[in-house]
């Protein structure tokens, strides 16, 4: 598991700049959580939990009629693991990985358990990061701000990045930008558009279930349905963004862009 944080920021305008940081329980608590059955008729998206060094941390699989159980990481079997559930009593940054419950039975198919990407984090952690400002009117007329996301090689972030123009009205703003466009640029200046794929298969994830679940797990405040704020869920591999806000009709308006790390 690799280690993400945003190590800088930068925006094009005067701006507020408000931070979030959420308290991890503390170490010698306790996270419990239970898998699903890995198969069916849609797929079963991996549980994603990440919890501090010395926490303990159990993981209960699905019934297995008391056949034999084998527990594995990365795809390998975790020696010992035999037991359902899994319980590791003192999390070490060695424990990060992906993990599943397989039934041991010799003439039957072996099929995992949900998947679960497990996180090993610091007691503290970034969830939020937002900037407001003021967009003038005419073409042309753009807001920036800049974020650094860190990791290995390879490997990528779930992120929420949202330019809320309309529902800043909920909050008394009198004026908010009415038609917010946002766009996201790499390292070279080039627009950054690698999303997520949504198999076509009838009851599995779209697009607009996992962003659901996801600004809920990141704790952003809700927006009415139907509204023009634009929002944007994507994977971010390593390395410098820039997100862009523009007016699609020109006009003049209060903004706010929000980069969410998404647990």
């Amino acid at each position: 598991m690799n280690a993400y944080r945003i190590l800088a920021i930068s925006f094009s305008a005067a701006a507020c700049v408000a931070f979030a940081v959420a308290q991890q329980p503390a170490p010698a608590g306790e996270t419990s959580l239970t898998l699903d059955i890995g198969h069916g008729i849609r797929p079963v998206p991996a549980a994603r939990v990440t919890v501090p060094v010395g926490e303990m941390l159990r993981v209960t699989g699905p019934a297995s009629s008391g056949e034999p159980v084998q527990w594995l990481r990365n795809g390998r079997a975790l020696a010992g693991a035999t037991t359902n559930p899994l319980v590791i009593r003192f999390v070490t940054s060695a424990d990060a990985g992906t993990y599943a419950m397989t039934v041991v039975n010799p003439v039957a198919l072996t099929v995992p358990s949900q998947a679960l990407i497990l996180g090993v984090g610091p007691t503290e952690r970034l969830v939020n990061l937002s900037l407001r400002g003021d967009l003038a009117a005419g073409a042309g007329r753009s807001f920036t701000a800049g974020f650094v996301v860190s990791g290995g090689a390879g490997a990528a972030k779930k992120m929420i990045v949202r330019a809320i123009g309309p529902s800043l009205a909920l909050f008394g703003v009198p004026t908010p930008l009415a038609r917010p466009v946002l766009r996201i640029f790499d390292s070279r200046g080039q627009p950054y558009e690698n999303g997520y794929v949504y198999l076509p298969v009838v009851g599995g994830l779209t697009y607009e279930a996992d962003l659901a679940d996801s600004l809920a797990r990141a704790g952003a405040f809700p927006t009415p349905a139907g509204s023009a704020d634009a929002v944007l869920l994507l994977p971010f591999p390593a390395g410098n963004y820039t997100a862009q806000v523009t007016s699609a009709d020109g006009s003049a308006g209060t903004l706010l862009i929000e980069v969410y790390e998404v647990p």
